[in-house]
């Protein structure tokens, strides 16, 4: 099987030249992901030049990267002021932190770090959809419906760990796809990598050492025991350097209940957006398992599968289909090529050109959806996440900087980004505090008591995402002085006292 889908760059070179101008039912298609391309690159400009959250939570996972640059690992046991921890892995951070040490403490250089990580997560992944397939049009067809869909542009340009998750984990993939020994190695040191990103990169590394155990089970011995040892090495180091807290903040604290309305919205959404793609890769899945054909991608297409099942937790969202969505753009595009190779009648040509257009509708966002109101963004976070902020939203937001940085005091914000541009140290993680406590991990009586002496001059509100006696303990201490709408959020400014 090896020297069917391998093949010199020179000839897939050629057979995109030759595809590209014969196979005219895809050009209204590639158009179109052109387009999802550059609106992708608009929407991660535009986000770079607005300095607070998008999505509630990339403040505090920013924050941790400033600590780091700072010297400190930022996990605690969340008992005392200022109540703070992160509840992911330190390596997304790390990087942030470099970038960090000549910006700031700001969401630039950690949305600067996703970016560029999904974009380089699509470049492995058209490299992979090309090794498999022999065809250059493969590649570009992987790289541009993963970057098409609205999941990816929703969730990758903003300061969180994703991005940088999924390219560590494909990387990884691509490099046991053919497994040497120096392949093996480096492949499972990114798979390690992908998991001190965010945990739930576990399905990547399943679906590789699974691979090349069915292949060549002594060098799948080797990557299993790479990751089983790395792994280990890291959590003890971690373990030891914060005391058992990193233990407590990222696996723990991050057991949350399931919605199982939630999972079936989801699930509901994601099969309809992507479905001729997840038709074509699962044609392409059978294929390979017929041919007992054990290449990663297609064991990370059921893996990731089953982990999307994990959007039933509560505070899940698009991200989680991010394997998911890559393993699907890499499967298609290689069905998609072997169709072409097939030398197909043109009526069954011009109908799959048909039905990659329509896929490409169905993923309709950004641009394409203001300027056709009729292909609205279907991504269940658009509403929050499916455009970039307005200059009234940035004026607005900097009312709020300025609220806080006229205080003259501590700042309990539920939307970090505030406090970060005001000048001020965060306090506490809002929904990671309310995971610890709903578990029983977290005494909410020290922070009530704060706000018993009106400890923080200035408290913002959102979604009330602080646990119950916090919230409490803020309508009994505080008082609401204004409500600011930003970015589709009315925030609530509270002040010491009563009215």
């Amino acid at each position: 099987m090896q020297r069917v889908r391998h093949v010199h760059v020179r000839p897939a070179r050629l057979a995109f030249v030759h595809v590209s101008f014969e196979a005219i039912e895809l050009w209204p298609t590639l158009l179109l992901l052109v387009v999802y391309a550059l609106a992708y690159a608009q929407f991660a400009l535009q986000l770079a030049a607005f300095p607070f959250d998008l999505d509630q939570g990339e403040g505090y996972d920013a924050w941790s990267g400033w600590l780091i640059n700072l010297g400190q690992l930022p996990y605690t046991d969340n008992a005392a002021f200022p109540y703070y921890s992160s509840n992911y892995p330190p390596l997304w951070s790390y990087l942030v932190s470099i970038p960090m040490a000549w910006l700031g403490p700001g969401l630039a250089a950690a949305r600067l770090v996703s970016t560029v990580s999904a974009v380089a997560a699509a470049g492995v992944l058209a490299v992979a959809a090309q090794r498999l397939s022999g065809r250059s049009l493969a590649g570009l067809l992987a790289a541009g419906f993963f970057l098409a869909s609205p999941y990816v542009f929703h969730t990758t340009p903003l300061a969180r760990v994703n991005g940088l998750a999924l390219l560590a984990a494909v990387a990884g993939l691509t490099l046991l796809e053919t497994p040497t020994r120096r392949r093996v190695v480096l492949g499972s040191l990114l798979l390690v990598a992908a998991l001190f990103a965010k945990p739930t990169a576990v399905d990547a590394v399943l679906a590789g050492v699974l691979a090349v155990l069915l292949r060549r089970p002594r060098l799948g011995l080797l990557g299993a025991a790479i990751v089983t040892a790395a792994g280990t090495l890291g959590v003890g180091l971690l373990m030891l350097l914060t005391h058992g807290a990193f233990w407590l903040n990222v696996v723990v604290g991050n057991a949350n209940p399931f919605d199982i309305g939630q999972l079936a919205a989801y699930l509901a959404n994601f099969s309809l957006l992507h479905c001729v793609l997840l038709a074509m890769a699962a044609a392409e899945g059978v294929w390979m398992l017929r041919r007992r054909c054990w290449s990663p991608w297609g064991l990370y297409a059921l893996a990731s599968s089953v982990a999307t099942l994990g959007v039933a937790k509560w505070g899940a969202g698009e991200s989680y289909f991010l394997g998911a969505i890559a393993s699907t753009s890499v499967l298609s595009a290689v069905w998609l090529a072997r169709f072409l190779d097939s030398a197909p009648p043109a009526r069954l040509r011009v109908g799959l050109g048909a039905a990659l257009f329509i896929q490409a509708l169905l993923l309709s966002h950004a641009g394409l959806s203001g300027v056709l109101p009729w292909l609205p963004d279907r991504g269940p976070q658009s509403p929050f996440l499916g455009r970039a902020p307005t200059l009234e939203d940035q004026q607005a937001a900097q009312m709020i900087t300025a609220e806080i940085r006229g205080a003259n005091g501590p700042a309990l914000s539920e939307d970090p980004s505030f406090a970060v541009v005001a000048g001020l140290p965060l306090i506490g993680n809002a929904t990671h505090l309310r995971n610890l406590y709903h578990a029983g991990l977290w005494d909410a009586g020290p922070m009530v008591n704060d706000l018993r002496a009106h400890k923080y001059a200035i408290v913002v509100l959102d979604a009330e995402l602080y646990p119950e006696p916090v919230l409490t303990a803020i309508g009994e201490f505080y008082f609401l002085d204004r409500s600011v709408h930003v970015n589709g959020a009315n925030y609530r400014i509270f002040l010491p006292g009563t009215q």
